[in-house]
């Protein structure tokens, strides 16, 4: 290999040996040459590019004479020729075996570049050809005009490489460029300070930018322009910037008020970089509140950005949050791609505090149930500040980990009155100071009870103070028992829903019931039988309605709903309501999906209607945007169904979302509603053999082949038991596939074989096209390729007959890589296109990233990149492994093929990681 050397010395290499090229009048020849590559030069302009005014008596003679040494020195070399042309001579080579032209490729690449990571490894490259000062040892007009070019070229790339390492926290590096450069450059600025910000030091970056604003005033009789002053902006009110800087502390409440001692003591308790606080207190006592006021007012100090997570410990509905989601949300937040997040609590927690360490941050971990969810969650190093709020008072955390508390106390009265007259205006308790008086005595100091007896005297302007006194003094509540929650918050809602009439006091006791942080507003109609109490509710300030359309109880008021509801109503009206409500969910859940997945209704249980009217969708896209927007509810009431009674449907709606979740890819959400239906089978039952083959097929989506063998065994066993061919028929695809994935070719086609046997018994002629397209799909892949074509020829007759998009979209990408097979790479790209077509028409992500990857390995290398980066990013959010290791080595065949040897080692190494 041959490598022309211009960004230095000017050099030939030739396998790693160093040629003679002469002395510096035939090297500026040379560099003309190479600057112009492949194109034809005059002679006239070679020659007085090469001696400028200083041209030689016979300068032609010249010339062929150092033409003819440069000919002898390229001797042997293949694909390096010095040409005689019309009127000039050319230099024939690979253009990216020029320095010159592939520092100008690699910063071209760089640019278009979608991910930041892969841009930065591409400008690293082209900077790294860089030896010293371009055409150095040349000396004549022309070389000193190409070498300044060539400077504000490197110029611009080593900038725009710093703005991407800024991007993904690579700041140490930019201060070790620039920290002792003399900068009047406005950007090569902004990024010193921004570096010295992400840096942890502030006060460094606004003397850096003082020490810059000076210069730039001096020197150039200049102020700082926009981007400068961003920058300086930043840093004077403390925000962070750039991906693993995270920002994500809620806003205080605007109407905070007081707690003027437990601020200054949470100043005292936090002083110093590394402090672990608990504030700890009852129920609605105001420690979200205060914890959020106090970050507000100190964000600036943790220069390294802000982590805030709920950790529910005590939400009426959900369960407590896990610490492993907890730890890759925060990853991710640090900027760790999704991919290389790790499994397990122990080795997320173990990259979290590797993260942490030496940053500086502040983590707010609010309503944390007990020492065992907290403890993961630290961080690592001694910068770190930590704040937990809990109603318990978490002994372990510091008596083990050196934590300290802070009791949350009630509102003294004087405090509570002032928040009492923040929400209502002084006017309003001077009209009647007693009542205020004896509100904030039956409040006993707890602000959330303040502020719903405030809401409630803002949205009845006529009602006044005494009326509501009143109503504190008769309330007793006495079934009403939250732990935690006092006795007066109870009076207090007590109160609110006292004043609901009969119709919106049913429906805030039912809504009590409805697992899930909010509802639908069709859904909770069906769960009351009404729509108009909601907005009665919504009027109280009970219920919220937020995005538009879905509805909301606070949780504090939910956990009161759901304990009235179980003290007030019958059970077997709630029976009755919740039945409704889950109905609701699963009829329509079942009429979206026979317009989602029309030709499948054989695999999908029939669901009772309840007298439930039919709903109603204007067709496809309409059923797809309603269980895109009702999945979260969807698979809450999976989740939950067994605290209900309701376990029949769970087992029922996942078996009828069972494509729909497979085909949008959301795959860990089937893995959660597959599990709970399987736990809620009976062993034996064929529902248990239709939930372990949903189970298994969702582990092979995750890349958990090895995983899936076993549900998948099972579920065959059950389908022989039962004498379900259609069972057996989707199982033995399944188990295919495993066989394929360990590389054991005969026993998956043997399995594909029975497969469509089963398909065929089953007398489902859907059933027996996706069995022929999976035995097409297999024969192709072992090389069979006239087989291949001959069962996917009668898939897709079937596909065709019955007007099945989703598997036309399949057996097209199937045809592809048969025809890739063959040989006949345009036809494959044909087809391939096709399938993407289908994919995306008919909102299929799981067959979309495996076209994409398909279609990257049969198009040229450059076409490919761009098919198999799609497919990278796609899976990544998907959380497709296989798909993400397909593309990984699509992209670094495709870099290997156009020389990019640093790009194809990096994807390579990829593709082995995941």
């Amino acid at each position: 290999m041959v490598e022309f050397r211009l960004l230095g010395a000017v050099e030939v290499v030739a396998g790693g040996v160093p040629l003679d090229v002469g002395h510096a009048r035939q090297r500026d020849l040379l560099a003309v040459l190479l600057i112009e590559a492949g194109q034809v030069v005059p002679i006239d302009r070679l020659a007085d590019r090469a001696w400028g005014a200083k041209l030689p008596r016979k300068p032609n003679d010249a010339l062929y004479s150092y033409l003819s040494r440069l000919r002898t020195a390229f001797r042997g070399i293949d694909d390096v020729t010095i040409k005689r042309q019309r009127g000039g001579y050319s230099l024939v080579v690979e253009p990216r075996a020029v320095d010159v032209h592939r520092f100008a490729w690699l910063t071209g690449k760089a640019r278009a570049a979608p991910d930041d990571d892969v841009a930065l490894a591409l400008f690293d490259e082209a900077l790294a050809l860089w030896r010293g000062r371009a055409l150095d040892g040349l000396d004549s007009p022309w070389s000193d005009s190409v070498r300044a070019d060539l400077d504000r070229q490197r110029y611009a790339a080593a900038l725009e490489r710093n703005d991407l390492r800024l991007r993904t926290g690579r700041h140490a590096d930019v201060l070790a460029e620039l920290a002792d450069e003399p900068l009047l450059d406005e950007r090569a600025a902004a990024q010193l300070v921004e570096a010295l910000q992400l840096d942890g030091r502030p006060a460094d970056a606004l003397r850096e930018y003082e020490r810059i604003r000076r210069r730039l005033a001096d020197e150039l009789g200049a102020d700082p322009g926009p981007r400068l002053r961003e920058v300086h902006q930043r840093i004077l009110t403390g925000e962070a910037a750039g991906p693993g800087m995270p920002r994500q502390l809620p806003a205080p409440p605007s109407t905070f008020t007081g707690r003027t001692a437990e601020l200054a003591a949470l100043d005292d308790l936090l002083a110093e970089p590394g402090s672990l606080v608990v504030v700890t207190g009852s129920g609605g006592i105001g420690k979200t509140w205060l914890t959020l006021r106090w970050a507000a007012d100190h964000v600036g100090r943790f220069t390294d950005g802000q982590l805030y997570v709920n950790l529910r410990g005590f939400d009426p509905a959900l369960r407590p949050v896990a610490a492993a989601g907890v730890l890759r949300d925060f990853l991710a937040a640090l900027g760790i791609a999704p991919e290389f997040i790790p499994p397990g609590v122990e080795a997320r927690a173990a990259m979290y505090r590797n993260l942490s360490a030496g940053r500086s941050m502040l983590i707010v971990l609010d309503n944390a149930r007990d020492t065992a969810q907290i403890t993961p969650l630290l961080p690592g190093g001694s910068r770190c500040s930590v704040l937990v709020t809990s109603r318990h008072q978490l002994g372990g955390l510091l008596t083990t980990h050196g934590a300290r508390a802070l009791p949350v106390r009630h509102l003294h009265d004087g405090e509570a009155r002032a928040l009492l007259e923040r929400r209502l205006g002084a006017a309003k308790l001077r009209d009647d100071p007693e009542a205020a008086d004896e509100i904030v005595r039956h409040c006993a100091g707890l602000p959330l009870a303040l502020a719903i007896v405030a809401a409630r005297a803002l949205s009845e302007p006529d009602l006044g103070l005494a009326a509501l006194v009143s109503d504190l003094r008769d309330a007793r509540l006495d079934t009403l028992d939250a732990g935690e929650v006092p006795a007066n918050l109870r009076a207090v809602f007590s109160a609110s829903y006292r004043a609901l009439d009969p119709e919106a006091a049913w429906a805030f006791r039912l809504l009590g019931l409805v697992p899930g942080a909010d509802i639908g507003s069709g859904a909770a109609a069906a769960l009351i039988g009404a729509a108009r109490p909601l907005r009665g509710l919504t009027a109280a300030n009970l219920l919220r309605e937020s995005p538009p359309g879905r509805l909301r109880l606070h949780d504090l008021v939910r956990l009161y709903a759901r304990e009235l509801a179980d003290t007030v109503d019958d059970p077997g009206d709630r029976k009755a309501a919740l039945d409704r409500l889950f109905d609701h969910y699963l009829h329509t859940a079942s009429a979206a999906m026979d317009l989602f997945a029309v030709h499948e209704p054989y695999r999908r249980p029939p669901v009772p209607t309840a007298g439930q009217p039919t709903p109603s969708f204007a067709g496809y896209v309409q059923a797809r945007a309603w269980l895109d927007a009702e999945r979260p509810a969807l698979l809450a009431m999976g989740a939950h169904a067994a605290a209900f009674g309701h376990e029949r449907h769970a087992v029922w709606l996942a078996a009828v979302l069972f494509r729909y979740l497979d085909v949008t890819a959301h795959y860990e959400d089937a893995l959660a509603l597959h599990g709970n239906a399987l736990a809620f089978t009976d062993p034996g039952s064929l529902a248990r053999g239709i939930a372990h083959h949903a189970v298994g097929w969702t582990l092979i989506r995750l890349g958990r082949a090895d995983e899936a063998a076993d549900h998948l065994r099972q579920a065959l066993s059950s389908a022989q038991d039962h004498r379900s061919d259609l069972l057996e028929s989707a199982v033995r695809g399944g188990l295919a596939v495993v066989h394929d994935r360990s590389g054991e070719r005969s026993s998956a086609r043997e399995q594909h074989e029975l497969a469509l046997a089963a398909a065929r018994r089953a007398g489902h002629v859907h059933l027996e096209g996706i069995a022929l397209c999976d035995l097409g799909e297999h024969a192709g892949s072992c090389g069979d390729h006239e087989e291949a074509l001959q069962h996917l020829g009668e898939s897709g007759r079937i596909a065709r007959e019955i007007g099945d998009g989703g598997l036309a979209g399949r057996i097209f990408a199937a045809l592809g890589r048969t025809n890739a097979g063959l040989g006949r790479t345009d036809e494959a790209a044909r087809q391939l296109q096709r399938a993407l077509r289908f994919a995306r028409f008919g909102g299929n992500t799981t067959l979309e990233v495996s076209a994409l990857n398909d279609l990257g390995a049969v198009v040229p290398a450059a076409e490919a990149l761009d098919h198999h980066e799609q497919a990278l990013t796609l899976a990544k959010r998907i959380g497709h492994r296989h798909e993400l290791a397909r593309a990984h080595r699509g992209l670094a065949e495709a870099h290997r093929q156009l020389s990019n040897h640093a790009e194809a080692a990096l994807h390579a190494a990829w593709a082995n990681r995941v």
